[in-house]
């Protein structure tokens, strides 16, 4: 069969629409057969040919099958005639001229074009590796690659045995090659095969060493550095690849790091999204920055990182310098890796008291036009870990200016940045007064502003009020907490400065009377029994429930405090906690003939018992802190905690009380005295 005819055949029996138009159902149930029926001789006429060492002539036969593969109709026929096979097997052989190779690979690539059939007979009659060979030759390379993509492309088990062997080395081998500007149109074809590679088990191992390398080098070097879809397929691809441990362990352990860092940012400073026209384009650049950021945080936060690069050496001082930029994406770049680098006192100290870390962020999270969540957040959650260490807290105490966190608490909008503000608020006030005094502190010097009488700590219980985040409103309740904790725990006068100074009658004060007098004030200005309320009637965190016990029981030692716990047993489900609390019984408060709602009974017209007060006190007991990780002894300490709360609240605040509570309070102290009595008997 000439060449002619074969070219005539192909065309007449063809569907004669374009592979995007060809639809096989619309075609009778016998076409693929007729087809397949019409390709046996000339299947014999092609073997016939190749025996008589007519090269040529099969050149020709097979530039004209390359043209009619084109045609989707004749894929499925090619495969079950045997001419895929046939020819397959003819590429296999030695000494075949340049034509023939690159028409037998354009019938081949044609035909397994979305054909998983003949994809199959590809890998199940091993001829991949043969196509793979070719990659010997460099001028063959615009047919092999698109091949080998049209072989894999969608198809599993040709992209695990591509892989199984070693197509990567071969590709690699090829993009570090000397020769490369003779077929570097062909990058995003490598790229594309080597990202369908990378997902098969096992190819971190088989991949060659050098493929990172090989990739960013390429990525930043011209032309793909100036070139956005070569610059975004090579750096994707690489990060796959860097997804894996080893790959990670070798570029921190070797001399990679800084072209990683350079690749990261070039590719945030030379391309920008809001200049680029083309939809898809600009898609693949805000999924490159997403994969870039995500590599950054497995390298920053590999166990190799801190040890290979200490906060003196040039990549770290390289993130610190990010800090200071103006890049969005550089400063939350820089805060993830410097947030991993602050896994210990000693490199959290150093950032805040040598390096200064936190002075970019003040002035970063002070800047009103800064609304990137995901710049804030980070900054926030850098500067958790910078909060953590004592030393530090005092040096941090400008975040807690009113245009700096605080202002964040109003961000509705972005939740996760609400919560971690509030969680670094919680963080900064942990054993530390200044910054207490701070968040205290009016939002208004005039004393004619409303603002004179809110502080911070209420945009704290605004936000409790507002959120319907859970982990948001215990982090809230826990910043009120240690808010009051402090206020509890020393001299007040330092920490409520600016809360009206009561004089006495001769026009002075007592230290303890000042100090009670401007509890009780910021207290009757800022509502704080249901947000700590919210501490113990919460079930999944029962240590943060033993926090609140301890902070009640220094609470209502004074009596200011103690109106603040009365008000609290007054919220839904407080009464009930108590009470398991102190006897271990799952009691709802109604069993006991109470109401979770602000009784409206008189009040008891008696003093409360004093005898069961004085046995209480008799224990000697004192607010302490209970160890979460030793369950039976912060059940008790639980207990004990309660029962110096409650005892506090019936000797400030007895006579007062509504008779109902009145009682049960005065039946829990005494149940629970013989509790902690009994418990002490059996351990001396």
């Amino acid at each position: 069969m000439a060449p002619k005819e074969i070219e005539e055949m192909l065309l007449r029996e063809g569907s004669k629409v374009s592979p995007d138009k060809y639809d096989e159902t619309t075609e009778s149930v016998d076409a693929r057969q007729r087809r397949t029926e019409l390709l046996i001789p000339l299947l014999a006429a092609c073997r016939e040919v190749w025996t008589s060492h007519g090269q040529e002539d099969l050149e020709l036969m097979a530039e004209k099958l390359g043209d009619g593969s084109r045609d989707v109709a004749w894929r499925g026929p090619f495969g079950d005639s045997g001419i895929l096979e046939f020819f397959l097997r003819v590429l296999a052989g030695g000494n075949l001229e340049q034509g023939l190779k690159i028409h037998i690979l354009r019938l081949v690539g044609n035909s397994c074009a979305d054909t998983d059939e003949n994809r199959a007979r590809v890998i199940q009659g091993n001829h991949l590796a043969t196509v793979i060979n070719h990659l010997q030759d460099e001028s063959l390379i615009p047919f092999t690659i698109p091949v080998l993509f049209n072989i894999l492309v969608d198809y599993e088990p040709a992209q695990l045995a591509a892989s199984q062997a070693n197509l990567n080395q071969r590709l690699i081998d090829l993009l570090s090659s000397p020769t490369l500007a003779n077929f570097i149109v062909f990058v995003p074809y490598f790229c594309k095969i080597l990202a369908l590679l990378v997902s098969q088990e096992g190819e971190a191992a088989r991949a060659s060493p050098r493929t990172v390398e090989i990739l960013l080098t390429l990525a930043t070097s011209l032309p793909s550095r100036d070139d956005i879809d070569d610059f975004i397929s090579l750096v994707s691809v690489a990060g796959a690849y860097l997804a894996d441990d080893k790959f990670q362990a070798d570029l921190i352990q070797g001399p990679l790091m800084q072209l990683f860092l350079s690749t990261f940012y070039h590719a945030h400073t030379h391309f920008n999204v809001l200049e680029i026209d083309d939809a898809d384009t600009e898609a693949s650049l805000k999924k490159l920055y997403s994969s870039l950021l995500v590599s950054l945080a497995d390298i920053t936060g590999n166990d190799l990182f801190a040890s290979c690069y200490p906060l003196q050496s040039p990549v770290a001082q390289n993130f610190l310098a990010w800090l200071q930029s103006s890049n969005v994406q550089l400063q939350t770049a820089a805060c993830l890796a410097l947030g991993n680098l602050s896994r210990s006192d000693e490199a959290t100290t150093s950032l805040v008291q040598v390096y200064f870390a936190h002075a970019p962020l003040i002035r970063l999270l002070s800047n009103q036009d800064i609304t990137d969540a995901q710049l804030l957040h980070s900054a926030l959650s850098f500067l958790k870990n910078l909060a953590i260490p004592l030393q530090n807290k005092p040096l941090l105490g400008d975040l807690l200016d009113v245009t700096c966190v605080p202002r964040l608490y109003s961000l509705d909008t972005s939740p996760q940045v609400q919560f971690a503000a509030v969680s670094l608020t919680r963080l900064l006030l942990i054993n530390c007064p200044a910054n207490v005094a701070r968040i205290c502190a009016p939002l208004s010097a005039d004393p004619a502003s409303p603002a004179r009488e809110r502080s911070s700590v209420s945009g704290i219980i605004a936000l409790y009020e507002r959120s319907d985040a859970e982990p948001t409103r215990l982090e809230a309740a826990r910043a009120v907490a240690a808010t009051c904790r402090m206020l509890h725990s020393g001299p007040v006068v330092p920490l409520l400065p600016d809360w009206e100074r009561p004089v006495g009658k001769d026009g002075t004060a007592s230290s303890e009377l000042e100090e009670n007098q401007r509890r009780e004030y910021f207290y009757s200005k800022h509502d704080v029994a249901r947000v700590l309320s919210f501490l113990i009637t919460q079930q999944k965190w029962p240590s943060l429930r033993s926090e609140a016990w301890f902070v009640f029981a220094l609470m209502c030692r004074s009596k200011e405090g103690g109106r603040v716990i009365v008000e609290l047993l007054s919220v839904h489900g407080t009464m009930t906690e108590l009470i398991k609390a102190i006897t271990g019984r799952e009691t709802p408060f109604s069993e006991v003939g109470g109401s979770d709602q602000i009784e409206e009974t008189p009040y008891a017209l008696a003093a409360p018992d004093g005898q069961i007060t004085s046995m209480a006190e008799g224990l000697g007991l004192e607010p302490q802190q209970a160890d979460p990780k030793q369950r039976e002894s912060m059940i008790r300490v639980d207990r004990e905690n309660a029962l110096v709360m409650c005892t506090e609240l019936l000797r400030t605040w007895g006579d007062q009380l509504p008779g109902l509570r009145l009682s049960i309070l005065q039946d829990l102290v005494k149940e629970g005295t013989e509790i902690v009595a009994a418990h002490k008997a059996m351990a001396s």
